[in-house]
């Protein structure tokens, strides 16, 4: 088969099968954004494969179902002592049907019927979506000119910021060089961000994760551990 090949399947969407040089059977893996990867054996057929996602989709539809349970109990839970960088979270019960949210200068205002409390999934989900399109205005104002600030200080040369909504990684640096950083990385400390801004930035010069790749960040951020655990310990919240 070639590298990689996907197919559509009506109860669990389309499934990515992708020829693997380490893989030493069928395997099935299932991602983080509910994506379906199936590595593939060199000498094992695209049928052969096809038919083992079939004699497996049981078992595939329960890890969908697990991976959304898990996220679910991983989603925040807000009330009116949260506040983001710049600003606070403000929960305003009023007499319209509907959910709705504002965001000032200070304040992420949130308004909600009067029917229902702040504990409710429909109130806990404006919330969320106001609080990550907060994150994105303060990511905005914040990140690109630290990572020019941390790549003038440590001679990176890079092309362009991107600040994105990443549902499973915090930030990569791309093959021309542009800099992905997830927006939700403003819910950390500034010692958290510049660990990740300076690891991306180190893989404009070193595009692996080898000994020499650590070895460098420490030169450059001696404190990266601390940071990394704090980052491999959470997970972006799912929107």
């Amino acid at each position: 088969m070639s590298s990689s090949h996907t197919r559509y399947y009506r109860d669990i969407g389309t499934v990515e099968f992708v020829a693997s040089k380490r893989a030493r059977r069928l395997n099935i893996s299932i991602r983080h954004n509910h994506s379906i990867r199936v590595a593939v054996p060199f000498g094992i057929s695209l049928q052969n494969a096809y038919k083992f996602v079939d004699d497996h989709l049981d078992w595939i539809k329960n890890a969908l179902q697990h991976v959304r349970r898990i996220e679910i109990i991983r989603q925040p839970r807000f009330d009116s002592s949260f506040r983001t960088r710049d600003h606070q979270l403000v929960l305003q019960i009023h007499d319209k049907q509907y959910f709705s949210y504002q965001i000032s200068t200070e304040n992420i205002t949130v308004y909600y019927p009067a029917t229902v409390n702040a504990e409710d999934d429909n109130v806990q989900k404006i919330i969320l979506k106001a609080v990550i399109e907060t994150f994105r205005e303060e990511a905005k104002q914040y990140m690109p000119d630290r990572v020019a600030l941390l790549a003038n200080r440590f001679g990176f040369k890079f092309n362009r910021v991107f600040i994105k909504n990443l549902k499973s990684r915090w930030g990569s640096c791309s093959a021309r060089n542009n800099i992905n950083l997830n927006l939700q990385l403003m819910r950390f400390d500034d010692d958290v961000i510049d660990y990740l801004i300076l690891h991306e930035l180190l893989h404009i010069r070193i595009k692996n994760h080898s000994r020499d790749f650590w070895q460098a960040l420490e030169k450059i951020y001696p404190r990266f551990r601390d940071a990394r655990e704090i980052l491999k310990s959470a997970k972006p919240y799912i929107l």
